[in-house]
């Protein structure tokens, strides 16, 4: 939900920024609107997914007994209300203490990692920190989780839905945490560094291509995680691979099909 706000609030900035051939000025207004929105948006994305990570590893602690606890509704709906909270408050401290900032090719906004004052700085790097740290909790937890469950494959069991559309000894319930994992870490991880060594003055470059360049890859993974959702899902998986073995197999019927009509074609000529 919140990687949609994203791209349908940014969206029609950068269209204008494109369209105008980048000769439309970007008000301060929409920087800091723009720059709030990209920040918010990542920052509660993460949180969800950490958030995610942390009911799953309770479900295998608890197992049924989660779902049937008194007011658990309301405890998913308070925590979600903190998290936004949460991203709201550290997405907005840089309108406070810091600036925002156009970034290459001057169709998009951010937290300004180019100031030397410490406002920007600050700002910079609490953004970035608790990126990093949400990042390596859900990874870890996550790695554990994994662990756990393939020492006792009775735990996977806790981590599906109520239909049991994936068995207690499936492996796919590992296989869709890993690749989630890795889509994560790789598509957020290098955006979140570059922020922190710039908050730190590490790297004292001028923004341009590179941030672009991962910028998108952020925007990458906010278009992949419906697609990974719904593609790794168990039944789909379950049509895709049929399908895959029914073709395979008409080939193989047809090999055989001609290798038969040749056999009878040489015997007749004999």
């Amino acid at each position: 939900m919140s990687d949609c706000v994203n791209q349908v609030s940014v969206f029609p900035f950068e269209v204008l920024s494109y369209g105008s051939h980048f000769t439309h000025r970007i008000s301060k207004v929409e920087c800091n609107f723009m720059s709030f929105s990209y920040a918010f948006t990542q920052i509660s994305s993460g949180l969800i997914i950490a958030v995610i990570t942390t009911d799953q590893h309770i479900s295998q602690i608890m197992g049924r007994q989660l779902d049937t606890m008194d007011g658990n509704r309301r405890i998913y709906v308070f925590a979600l209300f903190a998290l936004f909270v949460v991203a709201a408050f550290v997405s907005s401290i840089h309108l406070i203490f810091g600036d925002s900032e156009i970034f290459y090719p001057r169709s998009w906004c951010f937290i300004e990692v180019s100031g030397r004052d410490f406002g920007s700085s600050a700002t910079a790097l609490v953004y970035s920190l608790t990126g990093i740290l949400t990042l390596n909790y859900t990874a870890f937890l996550h790695i554990y989780i994994m662990c756990k469950s393939n020492r006792d494959p009775e735990l996977r069991g806790h981590l599906v839905d109520t239909d049991r559309i994936t068995g207690y000894y499936d492996i796919h319930v590992n296989i869709f945490l890993m690749t989630s994992l890795t889509f994560y870490v790789l598509c957020w991880g290098p955006f979140l560094v570059d922020i922190l060594l710039r908050s730190v003055n590490v790297v004292t470059s001028c923004t341009g291509r590179l941030e672009l360049w991962l910028v998108r890859l952020v925007d990458f993974k906010s278009n992949l995680n419906p697609w990974l959702y719904v593609i790794l899902r168990k039944e789909n998986l379950r049509r895709i691979v049929r399908k895959f073995r029914s073709c395979r197999a008409g080939n193989i019927q047809d090999g055989e099909g001609d290798g038969e009509n040749d056999r009878l074609v040489s015997d007749t000529h004999m």
